[in-house]
């Protein structure tokens, strides 16, 4: 009787097809794995930057020609640091907001009651006015990079850093508001008790 069986060439044969296939798939699966996480972080940076963005157009939305010197609006803008505040209508009532940048971190301040708006780390928020006095808009770039901090960066982490950029027109500003504006901005006031 003849035995059947496999020779240790067969055998050798099998163990390096299987290698090479083992590595290739590797290789696949953790270029996909690492463009996944780079995706992650780069839309958890993007998510954090809209939720402050969010923020600032919904307050600027109920903005309101200051009626006295207290509720005129103030922009301050520093090395990195920068603030603005000004009057809204929030339920009928007049209340001043402020927004500041300090320590990476971006507040949105009502009536004393001080929060961050988002937790992820915001590497610069730098607000810019318009000079035009026929066209005033503030100019918002928020750049946030959570990884910031991280002592053992790679480079490909470098590139998560994501910067958003928005131009909004505030309804503070008098000069620059349409007439359709202008009535429901005194309807607004007339509606807050002023």
């Amino acid at each position: 009787m003849k035995k059947h069986g496999f020779t240790m060439i067969e055998v050798m044969v099998v163990v390096i097809a299987v290698s090479l296939l083992s590595g290739v798939i590797y290789k696949l699966m953790s270029g996909t794995f690492s463009q996944f996480t780079k995706s992650q972080a780069k839309l958890t940076n993007l998510r954090s930057a809209s939720v402050i963005l969010e923020h600032l157009k919904n307050d600027l939305r109920l903005a309101v020609v200051p009626a006295s010197e207290d509720e005129k609006p103030e922009i301050v803008t520093a090395a990195g640091a920068a603030s603005l505040k000004f009057c809204i209508i929030d339920k009928n009532v007049r209340k001043i907001v402020k927004y500041s940048f300090d320590d990476g971190t971006v507040y949105r301040d009502l009536e004393g009651k001080k929060r961050a708006i988002s937790l992820a780390k915001v590497a610069d928020f730098i607000i810019e006015k318009s000079d035009d006095p026929a066209n005033q808009f503030l100019g918002f770039r928020i750049i946030v990079d959570k990884d910031a901090e991280l002592d053992n960066r790679s480079e490909s982490s470098k590139g998560n850093k994501v910067e958003v950029k928005a131009y909004l027109y505030p309804r503070f500003n008098a000069a620059a508001l349409s007439d359709e504006e202008k009535y429901w901005n005194l309807a607004r006031q007339a509606a807050g008790g002023s």
